[in-house]
């Protein structure tokens, strides 16, 4: 049960399905009850031509133009990667854009070392990654002004995988990887009615993610997987993957504190944070459009990747 306020109660009966293990990571698939709210996603909308993303008239680093041409809302989900333009971008917050609508909305550089028109802007087959996207959760709750967090991980996304990107582009470190990670993508199945998944690497509980319903999951199933597999270290020693402690997670999560944030587009976002972690809740006509969950960020860690941060602005 979730009650924010005293105007909004939403019960998901949320259900952990079957484990799946390989190696050394796991995951737990999540449903819940069928929605039957009709939203476009973005890759729908640029395949149809129903959507476009633009720089604005004058490029702004921070900021693109979407006109959504659908009869339908389209949903944005944060962290997802759009590339082209002048310079590659990640999604900052899950958001609605009404039909009929253009509206300006807020992004973050995820390739640094490019400034100059490219092609027109198509959907990346990737998301930010899950440090990358962890990172700009803490650093979003402090300031407005985090483009610095999000560039000192994605050069350390590349230190770690000892590769370099021309452009320090984040796209490029996936598709380095992309053979390495085909064959451990395939081994975790979207069951029927999947519209959610909770991430475990070595035993340790990273994260999870929920959808509005299936459909719109299945389109995120791969990119959520290989943004957890990018950032993991992978070995061959399996472990008991332990349900209980998953939806203690959950319960967690559902029963913490959480504080509405202003939005532009049609949907309520609340943020919360607890012993375990912290995440992000958008809801749209009393449903859940989208709730994710990362894992606590380690204190040294934090400030290691502000005080990179704060170098790269001072530069």
């Amino acid at each position: 049960m979730i009650s924010i306020g005293q105007d909004i109660e939403i019960n998901p009966n949320i259900e952990l399905l079957t484990p799946q293990v390989h190696d050394n990571m796991a995951i737990i698939p999540l449903k819940t009850e069928p929605s039957y709210i009709d939203l476009l996603t973005l890759k729908k909308g640029l395949q149809l031509g129903l959507v476009k993303v633009s720089e604005c008239d004058h490029s702004v680093v921070n900021t693109l133009v979407v006109k959504n041409r659908a009869v339908t809302p389209l949903i944005l989900i944060d962290g997802d990667e759009v590339v082209g333009g002048d310079q590659n971008r990640i999604v900052n917050a899950t958001m609605l854009i009404d039909a009929q609508t253009s509206m300006k909305i807020h992004v973050s550089c995820s390739e640094r070392g490019r400034w100059g028109y490219k092609s027109e802007f198509k959907q990346s087959q990737y998301i930010a990654n899950y440090n990358t996207r962890r990172a700009k959760a803490y650093a979003s709750r402090k300031s407005d002004s985090y483009q610095g967090e999000i560039w000192s991980s994605i050069d350390a996304l590349e230190h770690d995988n000892a590769f370099c990107s021309p452009t320090s582009a984040m796209e490029e470190s996936y598709i380095n990887l992309r053979k390495d990670h085909n064959k451990i993508v395939s081994e975790f199945k979207v069951v029927d009615g999947q519209n959610g998944v909770l991430i475990i690497v070595d035993g340790e509980i990273k994260g999870f993610e929920l959808f509005l319903n299936s459909a719109i999951y299945k389109e995120f199933h791969e990119k959520i997987l290989r943004s957890y597999l990018i950032d993991s270290k992978l070995n061959n020693q399996t472990f008991t993957v332990n349900v209980d402690h998953a939806r203690e997670i959950i319960n967690n999560a559902l029963n913490s504190s959480f504080e509405k944030r202003e939005t532009k587009g049609l949907e309520d976002a609340f943020e919360f944070e607890n012993q375990d972690g912290l995440g992000s809740l958008y809801l749209y006509k009393n449903q859940i459009i989208h709730f994710s969950y990362f894992k606590k960020l380690d204190e040294i860690i934090e400030d290691e990747l502000q005080g990179d941060a704060q170098l790269k602005t001072d530069i």
